[in-house]
């Protein structure tokens, strides 16, 4: 069970992209296991297409982790039977989560918290079909509503060309008002991307006091960024004798 992360009071929503789907959930929960020595090939490679030990900051723990089959995405879906049709029609074999959260006293680290997922595909063509779903369904959400109390809330699209297939970033920033002291400036990064078969999303939020610029945390998320991409590109020749590709 996902635990509720607050934010000087604010219920701040995590949206996670699920095979084309936002799916809103109480971001950055429970424990996790280190893997199942049982698992298929297609597991492990799953598990090494996101972030990586030694790619985030220590103070930075999994809180959560899990893998998305075609049957539980359709058995949650209000239209099973249109779900499982889409899924078969990208030819998509299995998805993977993974979420970050601050250890401890994390000290000045301004994240709060990091969501990680890939899903493979059968096909490059699969996996396209999926991002562009995906991405249109985070260009018609309502993001301002969801943010509703924040101030000054703004949602911008990050240049990212070339780190990807295709790649689309988006950046999601206000000001959370304070009873005393400084307004806390909310940064959220959704990155979605496409190599190969592969589709990712990478998320990171973020709260800070000690700056008004929403842009921060863009070197250090882009970096992230890099780390993932490159586990990705490392892991697909595996992938793709998996699949039979």
């Amino acid at each position: 069970m996902r635990r509720a992360f607050w934010l000087g009071g604010l219920a701040v929503l995590a949206a996670v992209i699920v095979a084309g789907a936002i799916v809103v959930l109480d971001p950055f929960s429970g424990s996790s296991g280190d893997g199942d020595p049982g698992e298929s090939s297609l597991q492990k490679t799953l598990r090494r297409m996101v972030l990586l030990k030694g790619d985030l900051p220590e103070a930075l723990i999994t809180d959560d982790e899990s893998f998305t089959s075609n049957e539980q995405l359709t058995a949650s879906s209000t239209d099973p039977e249109a779900r499982k049709a889409l899924l078969e029609s990208w030819g998509r074999l299995l998805g993977y989560e993974i979420t970050f959260g601050p250890g401890g006293d994390p000290g000045a680290l301004p994240v709060k918290g990091v969501d990680v997922s890939s899903s493979l595909y059968k096909t490059a063509r699969g996996a396209g079909e999926s991002f562009a779903d995906a991405v249109k369904t985070a260009e018609a959400t309502d993001w301002a509503a969801n943010y509703a109390a924040l101030k000054e809330f703004r949602q911008e699209r990050v240049n990212a060309k070339g780190l990807a297939d295709e790649i689309v970033w988006l950046r999601l920033s206000g000001f959370q008002p304070a009873t005393s002291g400084p307004a806390a400036l909310i940064t959220d990064d959704l990155i979605f991307f496409r190599i190969g078969t592969e589709r990712g999303f990478l998320r990171v939020l973020a709260s800070s006091t000690e700056t008004a610029d929403p842009t921060y945390l863009h070197s250090t998320v882009e970096s992230w960024l890099r780390a993932l991409i490159k586990n990705v590109r490392a892991a697909l020749p595996d992938a793709a004798a998996e699949s039979g590709g």
